[in-house]
């Protein structure tokens, strides 16, 4: 009997050292289809993109065009159709050669005339009977080293007025007429002043009246 239980312990010993001797499974990967997808930018976290703020502009900085040269259409625009005849289209302000000139804009020629009325020049545009775009915007000249304080345009009965105030009434005078048809096609009268802002007269920081 001892002889036959030690026949099957004998027998059963290889067959328990050959499972112990086999490596365990490796797990199998899943099917491609089933694979879990990869990270896209779609999945990462929202940033929010920095911007960097563009200085502001400084008091009194003009951010148009020099009269003649026309403005630049931005890209992918057309150029927008010139004003129909009789239509003040830019009423414009530029300090030059130690002075200030105001200037008009037009499609066709028109005449200009001046007086001097309670501390202003009182400007008659005839021929034109239209406000373009903004042109009825009066235009805040304080902060200029001019004697000009402000330039404002109206219409009054069929035709156009322009009020160019004085930051000193005494210093009101009518300026020199120039015209010209420029480069870019459009009728110009120019008003040209001499001088500075005197001192006694210097910008307040009030908000212009409307």
């Amino acid at each position: 009997m001892r002889r036959v239980l030690l026949c099957l312990v004998l027998l059963a010993s290889p067959a328990i050292a050959q499972d112990k001797g086999k490596a365990a499974p490796k797990p199998k990967a899943p099917p491609a289809d089933k694979a879990p997808p990869a990270a896209s930018d779609a999945d990462a976290p929202d940033t929010p993109t920095t911007v960097e703020p563009k200085a502001p502009n400084q008091e009194g900085d003009y951010g148009g065009v020099k009269p003649g040269e026309g403005k630049r259409a931005e890209a992918g625009k057309k150029a927008k159709k010139p004003p129909p005849k009789g239509t003040l289209s830019w009423v414009g302000f530029e300090t030059k050669d130690g002075g200030s000139q105001v200037f008009f804009q037009s499609v066709a020629p028109f005449e200009v005339s001046q007086k001097v009325e309670g501390g202003a020049v009182v400007v008659t545009l005839s021929g034109l009977t239209k406000l373009g775009h903004n042109t009825w915007r009066p235009i805040d000249t304080r902060f200029f080293d001019t004697p000009i304080a402000r330039v404002s345009a109206k219409k009054k009965g069929k035709g156009i007025e322009v009020r160019i105030a004085f930051k000193d009434a005494k210093s009101a005078a009518q300026g020199s007429v120039r015209t010209a048809t420029e480069a870019d096609g459009m009728y110009y009268a120019y008003l040209s002043f001499a001088g500075g802002s005197p001192q006694s007269a210097q910008p307040s920081l009030k908000e212009p009246e409307k």
